[in-house]
């Protein structure tokens, strides 16, 4: 979850200063760490995500998660 979250934020600081404030990871990569099938699956995205000091903006179940660093909307 380290490497995802080290990812994530590495992306949101390349784009801080292109306006862009977000960092979609495509389901392929998110089923590394929650399966399809797995239970509560959106809730423990939400909190990986609060866990990093990021922010689950968009999740659609088999596309993708978007997230943004916390305080940015």
């Amino acid at each position: 979850m380290e490497i995802l979250a080290g990812q994530i934020k590495d992306q949101l600081e390349f784009r801080d200063g292109s306006g862009i404030h977000h960092c979609a990871i495509p389901e392929e990569e998110l089923q590394r760490i929650w399966p399809l099938n797995e239970m509560d699956r959106e809730r423990k995205i939400a909190q990986f995500a609060k866990e990093y000091g990021l922010h689950l903006t968009f999740y659609r179940h088999g596309m993708c998660a978007i997230f943004e660093n916390k305080g940015v909307e």
